[in-house]
């Protein structure tokens, strides 16, 4: 039987490898949808999308501020600025 390989990460910041089993940072994006499991008696999240924005090693990732990171995203306009990938 053929073993598959992990795809590799690497830090997108300073571009080294992110080895297996190895921490590290991501800011990611989700899509989700709540509703509350009766039977259960817990609210339950089901994630529609996820997408990976960033990554870094834990070098570089823990050189960030949370707090500061999160002021950076409040200041992001909700309307289309205009900027374009």
């Amino acid at each position: 039987m053929e073993e598959e390989k992990s795809e590799s990460l690497f830090c997108d910041r300073c571009e080294k490898e992110i080895k297996s089993g190895k921490a590290y940072i991501a800011i990611v994006r989700n899509v989700e949808h709540s509703e509350f499991n009766a039977i259960l008696n817990a609210e339950e999240i089901e994630v529609v999308h996820s997408e990976q924005l960033i990554t870094f090693c834990g070098s570089c990732g823990n050189k960030f501020n949370a707090q500061t990171i999160l002021q950076i995203i409040n200041a992001i306009p909700l309307e289309d600025s205009g900027i374009r990938n």
